[in-house]
């Protein structure tokens, strides 16, 4: 019986040069992977070095690690970016960022007496609430024994574990708990005072009444309770979760934003009856964003229309 060559093969050099570039695909990715790995082995090397240089300057004591490690963690970001956007808000400048105002002419200048009164009530939610609570819960662990161990830093597959935990239990949550805020027998008494600004500025985010401020703050806090991270981990939560809610109350939609746009939480300020998550997922499943895409939409069609109109006249 004759033997029939492949009739792959004869097809002429495709096939041998496809396999060729499989072949050099697969050996590729395990080198590429394999680099990968010594990357991280050596990164964790280097930063669980840096920081046990680091944890005797803070006295090997878990109390100012948790408590004023997690106030500072709030504090620096909320406060510093926060400024940053008051003082652009109140003197108009640098002026090449007012184009990405959401609102234009809205807080320019800002009420700076609005702000100071807007400042004191943030403040009291801080110092009175959350510091109180801090400590509240630094305690628990102590009595529960359930302190995480400080000296040693996470791995990276264990701080995505928890970041992806904590983002899925805060977007659920704080999405329910906002419309429970809006709800009418809770509004006027609970939630109202936070939409005194109708065109938000950065510091907004915490400026509630201490029921509301206590609310916002749970869903946040569960994940980590459950997860039970390395305060690192945790410091890095609650840093991220300030810049966000600065982000979205920024009056500002910058097209270099890392999150989703801050259009949505600055439209639920003006209308105050959609977008009540942060992410959008669970107002598309709700249909509780349908008022701000017809908003956005209208929008664009006015921006191209503007736009054209600019176009003829320079003809």
């Amino acid at each position: 019986m004759e033997l029939k060559p492949l009739r792959g093969w004869q097809t002429g050099p495709f096939h041998f040069a496809s396999a060729l570039l499989l072949l050099v695909a697969v050996v590729y990715s395990r080198v590429l992977l394999t680099q990968l790995q010594q990357f991280w082995i050596a990164s964790g090397i280097a930063l669980q070095s840096k920081w046990e240089e680091f944890f005797p300057f803070a006295g090997e004591d878990d109390y100012y690690l948790y408590v004023w490690g997690c106030v500072l963690s709030m504090q620096i970001p909320f406060w510093g970016v926060g400024s940053i956007f008051i003082l652009m808000d109140y003197y108009g400048w640098p002026k090449c960022v007012s184009k990405y105002k959401i609102q234009p002419g809205t807080n320019q200048p800002v009420d700076l007496s609005k702000v100071i009164q807007t400042a004191k009530v943030v403040l009291m939610n801080q110092w009175l609430l959350t510091f109180p609570l801090l400590h509240a819960n630094y305690y628990l662990k102590k009595i529960t024994n359930t302190m995480p161990n400080f000296l040693e830093l996470p791995t990276f597959g264990r701080m995505l574990i928890d970041f992806v935990v904590f983002l899925i239990i805060d977007e659920i949550g704080l999405y329910y708990m906002h419309r429970l805020q809006h709800h009418p027998k809770l509004y006027a008494s609970v939630h109202k005072k936070h939409h005194e600004w109708h065109a938000p500025i950065a510091i907004v985010f915490t400026y509630s009444t201490p029921i509301e401020y206590i609310m916002t703050i749970i869903p946040v806090n569960i994940g980590p309770m459950i997860m039970n991270p390395h305060i690192v981990t945790l410091w890095t939560w609650y840093a991220l979760v300030h810049l966000r809610g600065i982000k979205n109350h920024s009056g500002y939609d910058f097209p270099w934003s890392l999150w989703t746009s801050a259009h949505a939480h600055d439209f639920h300020h003006m209308t105050s009856n959609s977008c009540f998550g942060k992410s959008l997922v669970l107002d598309r499943l709700h249909g509780t964003d349908k008022a701000f895409r017809v908003h956005m939409a209208r929008k664009k069609a006015l921006e191209h229309q503007v736009v054209q109109t600019t176009f003829r006249k320079s003809e």
